[in-house]
Parts: C-alpha cells; structure tokens; sequence
C-alpha cells in the first residue's frame, strides 16, 4: 500500500498542473454503486472494500470517507497509513479540502468516475480559496495498478417481453413525450440499470448487476446504443435493428456528445413524430411543415440527470443548453407493470422457499454437528461440541449451502449482491463478507445473521434474517424484539397519497429509540425488476433526499429497521 501511494504521489508532482491532491472515488463512468473488478480503484489505493467510500490522497495524508454501514469494516481494513473519516461525524471531504490545502491548490480527479452534482459541489467548496478541480489527463490509479482485471467481453442478452412486460417501443415513445414536455430535444443516459431497462437487455459486465457497460443518447427521433461490439451477438443486433437502435462503439459517447451538443448527431424530428396527439396533445398549431421549426426553436435542451451523468460528458455541453434533472426513468423503472409486480412475487415465493430449505437444513446441522437444542426450543444446549476432524460449519460454507438451494429454483441467475454470513459479533458489520481463510465457524451460544438475496429472471430479491441455535441472553431477545416491533410498524403503516420515505423512516425507529437504540443508515430501499438491488429514486430514510418522491402504487421497497441484528423484507405497495 505505501508503494501504491508513493507511486500515486510521483505521479501527482509531475502532472501538469502539479497537484496538491488526488481524489479517488468509489464509482465507475456509470457512478455505479457496485462495479466491477477493474473499476475497484479505491478499494486498490486503500485495501477498504466497501461499496461506498471516496479516498483523498495528498502529499502527506492519505484519508477515506465512509458512511455508517461501514465504520467497523474501514476500521479493520484501512493500514495505518489512512486515517478514518467517518461520514456525519468528521467534516465532509469539500470542506477538509477547503480547511487543509493551500489557497491556489490544484485537486485532481478523473471526472468520469465523478457525478455533475458532486463536481459542482466541490468547485462551490473550492471557489472559497482560489482552488480548483482539476480533470487529470488520464486515470492516475490505472497508471499504477499493474495487475488491474481486464475488460471483460461479456454478451449483450434481449431481455423477453415476458419478463419486462412493456416494449422497447412503448418506453422511447413514453420518454420522448416526457422530453418535449420539458422542452428537451435528447437525453444523455448513463446509469447503467437505467440503460438496460429502456432497451430491454440484461448483461453480466458487474457482479450482482445483471447489467452492461453501456451509454445512450435518446432523441426525438433516434435512439442510440454505446457498447463494447464484441459483446452484440448477431441476435442482439438484430433486436437492436428491428427496435430503431443504432449501436455505436462504447467509446464514441465522447465524440457523440460534442455533436450532439452541436446538433449535428440526428436529424430534426419527422412530421409524422410531432403529430403524434400524445406528444403534442393534438395542438393543430404544431402541424403542418412549420411544426418542425417551432420544435427545434423550443426544445433545445440536453436532459442530464445529474446525479448519475459523469461531470466529463457534462462538460461537453453548453451549461446553458443542458437540464439538470433527475432522469425520467428512474421513476419509470421503479413503478412496476403488472408483469414486472406478478415476477416479484413469483421470485420471492421461490426465493422464500429456498430460505425455509436452508433453515431447515441448519438447524439439523446445528443440533447434528454441535448439540444445539434447536431452533424453536429454548431449552439449555447440550454442549456436545464436535470432536476434533469432524465436519464444522463456517459462515462461508452455509453460505454456500444456502447458494445451492436459490441455484435449484426456477429462472435463477445468481446472486444479487455479496452474501452476509456472520455469526456473533460480525453480525455487527453492516455488509459483512466473510473469506474463507479469516470466517468464523458457527456457534449455538452465538447469533446468526444472513442477509443476501439472488437475481431471477423475473424478479429480484433481498431477505435478511437473524436466527439463534441456543438460548439467547435477555439483551439480545430484547434487541431483537425492539427490531421487529419497527419492522412490523413500518409494515403494517396505511398513509395517504403523497406521503414519502422520510415521513415513514421514523415508524421503525421509535421502538428502537425507547431503549435507546438506533441503526445508522436508511430503512428502506427500492429494488430492481431482475435489476439493481437497491434502486431508487424512493427510499424510506432520515436522508433529506427520502423526501424528493413519494411513495406510490407498484413500487417495491424493503423494511429493514435493525441494530445490526437484522430482520427484513420486501414489501409491495
């Protein structure tokens, strides 16, 4: 890690302009929350391998940012060459930044793993002192990083209408109406799931994500695919031809963008798209060959969503020619269909299954192997601990069992995040993932936590449970039960139209508060439609941005109120 740093620091001193620091963040071009293996940048430069965290390396100091799931987990991970920066708790990184560099300072970072909103919000914070963020010439990190995983070629699959239940067709016409209505001519899209779900196709380019590294650009007229070619399968792109969708290589987004911005990509829209009455509400003013004109002069604007559109595209186009607005699609996507709606219940009830088998099978295995009184009996263990050389149960080992039982049901195509096994105080580290040479073994005195959930082609699931072989102490069965007074509060919660996240975050939390307790991220999240796991744009949060979108008919969202003994679900509204 020191080499790593020391090399990074060279690389910095001789970058033009030099630089006084290195900001590393934890997203890809996508600002994806999972990546893949060779977008893992700051997990690289730090050794921390949470999903969330921005890395800042100076000349002097190495620090890392982190939100409360991952305090634990930094703490054990980070060398003590970085220091901890705990979110909420130390100042925010724009403000260190402001506080501890020079006046003039030069800060780089690569500002195609950085959002608009983020960028900005830090040259607000810069501005203060004359310092300036400085988009570097190329990655620093790749630059060092000899053993970075290759990129990986993986296919472009057609996801069946039976499963996405709306066509691709419905969704450009649906979106094109929504970008004249914000007198927009095209739309850069760049969140990856967001992608997939507009063009119906699903990949395996990250792991847990069944999606795939590609931008589009969407406008009046024209749809646009950016992609690695060797991924398109002659049936891909004989879907993509059929559906109107022109494949470009993934790096010409860059190019396309400045002609786009130029208005030079597409044509200007077709008569027969502008008399369209669900476009133009059948206005008798925008027929007729004048309509083209007024079109082109009122919609002129490039829709960017910028909390997921990478500053570097951003910065192609005229400030003043762009919408910064969050993404149509996000809303789109996380109001269910009745096809998507009937998928996740059908997953869920596979997927239900497959955690009943597993418990099963643990707590036979649990009394077999190591004289646990068994899961519904409170009776004292009988302490027949396994004789040395016998079978043994690690967190890594029932995990894989419990793998093994979602692989047997029906459309399974793999897990949807990294499973969290842990038993007895790992249970306390919020995404915890055990490694076989470090796990711990399986304890009737402990608790045991699962939380994991799997990919299926018709819906995506996250489950958590916490079980206990033994006898629990009265201070865990008072935990637990605080817990899921919470989860049932929140679950069983009737609220009027409009109400969001924020209003309902507190339902599960005042059970916890009467014993003064309390867990230190959201409640609940959106999930994916054989998705992303976590998927917004709702939530169930203290969060100020929990209270951006209400909750509404056909949205998925989790309950998981906890104190790291967690115990969720997934509920349909």
């Amino acid at each position: 890690m020191a080499d790593t740093l020391g090399a990074l620091r060279s690389l910095m001193s001789s970058h033009s302009p030099p630089l006084h620091a290195l900001i590393v963040p934890s997203e890809d071009y996508h600002q994806s929350e999972y990546v893949s293996a060779r977008d893992k940048r700051r997990a690289f430069v730090s050794g921390f391998t949470g999903t969330s965290g921005l890395a800042l390396i100076t000349m002097n100091d190495a620090l890392l940012w982190t939100d409360g799931r991952y305090f634990l987990q930094a703490a054990q991970q980070l060398s003590d060459q970085w220091k901890l920066m705990r979110m909420g708790e130390d100042p925010a990184i724009d403000i260190w930044m402001a506080d501890n560099l020079p006046t003039d300072a030069a800060i780089g970072v690569d500002t195609w793993c950085v959002s608009v909103d983020t960028a900005q919000k830090w040259e607000r914070a810069f501005a203060k002192k004359q310092q300036k963020l400085v988009q570097t010439t190329r990655n620093l990190v790749g630059e060092v990083w000899k053993n970075r995983p290759p990129a990986q070629a993986n296919p472009v699959i057609v996801h069946p209408l039976q499963f996405a239940g709306q066509s691709v067709a419905d969704k450009l016409r649906i979106l094109r109406a929504k970008l004249v209505q914000e007198k927009a001519r095209a739309m850069i899209i760049t969140a990856l799931d967001e992608v997939s779900w507009l063009y119906n196709v699903r990949g395996s380019d990250v792991s847990y994500c069944p999606v795939v590294h590609a931008f589009a650009i969407v406008t009046l007229d024209s749809a646009f695919f950016y992609v690695d070619r060797r991924k398109m399968s002659t049936e891909a792109n004989s879907y993509m031809e059929e559906n109107g969708i022109i494949v470009r290589d993934y790096g010409d987004v860059s190019s396309d963008v400045v002609l786009l911005a130029s208005n030079q990509l597409t044509p200007s829209p077709t008569k027969e798209f502008l008399r369209n009455p669900e476009i133009d509400g059948g206005n008798a003013a925008n027929k007729g060959n004048g309509a083209s004109h007024a079109v082109e002069f009122v919609n002129d604007l490039i829709w960017v969503d910028p909390g997921a559109c990478c500053f570097a595209l951003y910065s192609k186009v005229s400030a003043d020619k762009v919408l910064l607005q969050q993404s149509p699609l996000a809303l789109a996507k996380a109001l269910k269909n009745p096809v998507e709606m009937e998928g996740l219940k059908k997953a869920h009830i596979q997927d239900g299954a497959a955690v009943v088998q597993y418990l099963v099978w643990l707590d036979k295995q649990m009394q077999e192997i190591y004289g646990a009184s068994g899961y519904f009996k409170e009776a004292e263990c009988t302490k027949q601990k396994k004789q040395l050389g016998t079978k043994r149960l690690t967190e890594v080992s029932v995990s894989d069992k419990l793998e093994e039982f979602r692989a047997s049901k029906e459309h399974f195509r793999g897990l949807s995040f990294p499973t969290t096994s842990s038993v007895g105080s790992n249970a306390a580290i919020i995404h915890y993932k055990p490694e076989t040479e470090t796990c711990a073994e399986l304890d009737p005195d402990c608790i045991y936590l699962f939380d994991s959930g799997a990919q299926y082609l018709d819906g995506t699931t996250d489950i958590t449970r916490t079980v206990h072989f033994g006898k629990p102490t009265p201070h865990e069965k008072s935990c637990y039960n605080a817990v899921l007074k919470g989860h049932i509060s929140l679950g069983n919660a009737m609220f009027p139209n409009g109400t969001n996240g924020h209003a309902l975050d507190i339902l599960a939390r005042i059970p916890l508060w009467k014993d003064g307790l309390d867990y230190r991220h959201g409640t609940g999240h959106g999930i994916g439609s054989y998705l992303n796991v976590h998927e917004g744009p709702h939530q169930i949060s203290f969060r100020p941005s929990a209270k951006n979108v209400p909750l509404q008919v056909s949205m998925a969202v989790t309950d998981g109120p906890n104190i790291r003994m967690l115990f969720s679900r997934t509920w349909l509204l």
